[in-house]
């Protein structure tokens, strides 16, 4: 489609497409008896299990957790919602993420004007990208001088790039070899470039057990490549079994979670089975923050935007996004965004404290992140990780709220207590206190704590 400004590109860099759908759909029965993608969904709560008591644990920088929480864009499909763009940049800057994925696309001079001066927008508002190349993009010779250019079209607003996208559903018979080749070429591209060198990050895998197959990349990248989809399940259940197998291809290298999500085609029965919207916005701020306890440097969410109207709620690919296809937010988007605006840090914390603390009953369900901003004001953000949908019936699972007692070991100046799914102002406070009642529900609990 060269020479066709306004068009979508002839193959999009990533997406949840045909390919990946048949190779789906081989592998997924009747949607009661779903295993979707080589996960296996038993519970793993060793990485983030909260103790019922604990003398002293070291804070994690909120910044850090806010800074890694990334999204999925299309910013080339200009004959769909993204095709919106101050609908994109109005959105975008709301919610407050500002790490972004997209795929790289050369055409003519006035195509790559277009579509750059999009993403020379955006590095406006401080979003950063994770730039993907692949070879089927048709982006000609790989070297520095080309990613200078990628660069300098950009305007320097790229922070990595990422190797090809789920090459092993591509039906390419060597397809080992296309991603060990285009993936050094990349890697030494990205070392000869005349300005920055951003981060280098592995090709993608539509199942991680493919990994064995491709072999160990790790002098060709600087972090690891995953697409964990819970597939309508509870975010943890990736966990430990996918990064195991992808560290077969990064070994000992970072992680990097480039898709992970929920869709809401609730009506589908071939692919990944969908959830309620009121589960997905359950289910998104507990994905960002389960990888994150984990040691997950960043999850982009697959996606921003729904792509365009598919009222009967059967495609997956157009019910992906936070954003419905008319504009409108989805309950999801809100609660993300809430959790944002209550966490959100100007400034790292260089060296987080140690706060104790413990809670008056053991619950294996009950999961926690411990934060604290550059003030030093810390955040125990406490959520129950268990299903908050019925994939069987198709509904909405109402789990009870857990109650508990906060004890903390030292006497706070104020406790206060937030739920983003209902807003961001607090719904309980304190002064002078060791010691609160909470209510621990299926969605996050933020306890903020200053001394």
């Amino acid at each position: 489609m060269v020479g066709c400004l306004f068009m979508v590109s002839a193959i999009p860099f990533f997406s949840i497409s045909l390919l990946r759908r048949a190779a789906l759909a081989a592998s997924v029965f009747l949607l009661p008896l779903v295993d979707c993608r080589d996960v296996v969904y038993r519970e793993s709560n060793a990485a983030a299990t909260t103790n019922t008591s604990t003398s002293g644990e070291t804070a994690r920088s909120a910044y850090d957790f806010i800074n890694s929480i990334g999204l999925n864009t299309h910013l080339n499909y200009f004959d769909r919602i993204y095709g919106n763009f101050p609908l994109v940049q109005r959105e975008l800057k709301s919610i407050g993420v500002r790490h972004v994925r997209d795929g790289v696309h050369l055409q003519n001079a006035d195509y790559n004007a277009a579509l750059y001066d999009r993403w020379i927008q955006l590095g406006k508002m401080g979003v950063r990208f994770n730039a993907v190349l692949d070879p089927r993009s048709n982006l000609g010779s790989l070297n520095g001088a080309l990613l200078d250019e990628v660069e300098s079209l950009s305007g320097q607003t790229i922070e990595s790039f990422e190797g090809p996208n789920e090459m092993d559903v591509s039906n390419e018979s060597d397809w080992t070899a296309v991603d060990q080749g285009y993936q050094g070429l990349i890697f030494t591209s990205d070392r000869s470039m005349n300005g920055t060198h951003p981060k280098v990050i592995g090709p993608s895998l539509a199942f991680a057990s493919n990994g064995t197959e491709l072999g160990s990349l790790t002098n060709r990248i600087d972090e690891g490549n995953l697409h964990p989809y819970p597939a309508g399940k509870a975010p943890s259940v990736v966990f430990p079994e996918q990064v195991d197998l992808e560290k077969v291809v990064s070994d000992g290298k970072p992680i990097v979670f480039t898709e992970s999500g929920y869709h809401n085609a609730v009506n589908e029965r071939h692919d990944q089975p969908g959830v309620s919207e009121s589960a997905a916005a359950k289910y998104v701020p507990r994905l960002f923050l389960e990888d994150f306890s984990r040691g997950i440097p960043r999850t982009y969410l697959y996606e921003f935007m729904d792509e365009a109207p598919e009222p009967a709620m059967t495609d997956p690919q157009m019910h992906w996004g936070l954003i419905r296809a008319d504009g409108s937010e989805k309950p999801a988007f809100t609660s993300l965004k809430n959790m944002i605006q209550v966490l959100e840090d100007s400034t790292e914390e260089s060296s987080p404290q140690q706060l104790g603390w413990k809670l008056s009953d053991a619950n294996d369900q009950i999961h926690h992140v411990l934060l604290q901003k550059s003030d030093g004001t810390f955040y125990l953000v406490l959520w129950q990780e268990t299903s908050s949908y019925d994939l069987r019936h198709n509904a909405d699972i109402d789990n009870a709220d857990v109650a508990e007692t906060l004890t903390l070991t030292r006497t706070a100046r104020s406790v206060s207590v937030y739920e983003p799914m209902e807003g961001t102002a607090a719904v309980h406070s304190w002064d002078s206190v060791s010691s609160v009642p909470i209510s621990i529900p299926d969605h996050p609990l933020i306890v903020e704590i200053g001394f």
